[in-house]
């Protein structure tokens, strides 16, 4: 006789799939890269600032402490912006001004991140009907009913820029998709940066 999955089985595998999913952790992806034609994978950054920049100050701390992090895990000597400019936002605000100030401390880049968009999709979850046809007929059916959920999207800005002749080296734009607290946000988005940063030979 052919093995027959009953109904209430068919529901728990759905829901501990539907769980799977859900502990998955947020998605981080690059959604837009450039590179300069111009930059030498010879001679990568060494000794860089890192800057969030944003008007919230925990978040600002939380995401310059962590790119150094990382970055200083790839031989960067990585330096929080917040260490360096005690005034915040206002500090970084003119990138010409904090190009020049970092270089005369002795600086070799600077890596900023800043966030650019946050949105949030409405995905639609159509029905759909599963069944099993045995040698005795049906073995059980199971509908699902139509639903919908909410995707939260944050984009963030990343540029790194070479204080040797002060010019854009590597800029992207990486796109989460539902983290589930700003930290997390963070540390996806900065293992991001730095992991492409010292694939392409640019820093480390």
């Amino acid at each position: 006789m052919p093995h027959i999955i009953r109904p209430y089985v068919f529901a728990t595998l759905t829901v501990a799939v539907l769980l799977a999913g859900a502990c998955a952790g947020p998605s981080t992806t690059i959604d837009q890269v450039w590179t300069s034609p111009s930059a030498r994978a010879d001679a990568p950054l060494q000794k860089v600032v890192t800057v969030f920049v944003t008007d919230n100050v925990t978040l600002r701390h939380s995401g310059e402490q962590d790119l150094a992090r990382r970055l200083a895990a790839t031989g960067v000597e990585a330096t929080p912006g917040y260490v360096v400019f005690s005034n915040g936002a206002s500090d970084v605000s003119d990138l010409d001004a904090m190009k020049v100030k970092l270089r005369e401390l002795g600086y070799d880049g600077v890596v900023t991140m800043r966030i650019v968009d946050r949105e949030k999709n409405i995905e639609a979850v159509p029905g759909s009907f599963d069944g099993y046809w045995g040698y005795w007929g049906p073995g059980y059916y199971s509908y699902g009913s139509p639903y919908a959920y909410t995707e939260t999207i944050y984009r963030i800005e990343a540029a790194a820029y070479s204080l040797r002749d002060g010019q854009l080296m590597w800029s992207a734009i990486t796109k989460t998709i539902d983290p589930d607290t700003t930290d997390e946000l963070i540390e996806d988005t900065t293992e991001m940066i730095a992991g492409q940063l010292r694939r392409r030979g640019l820093a480390g």
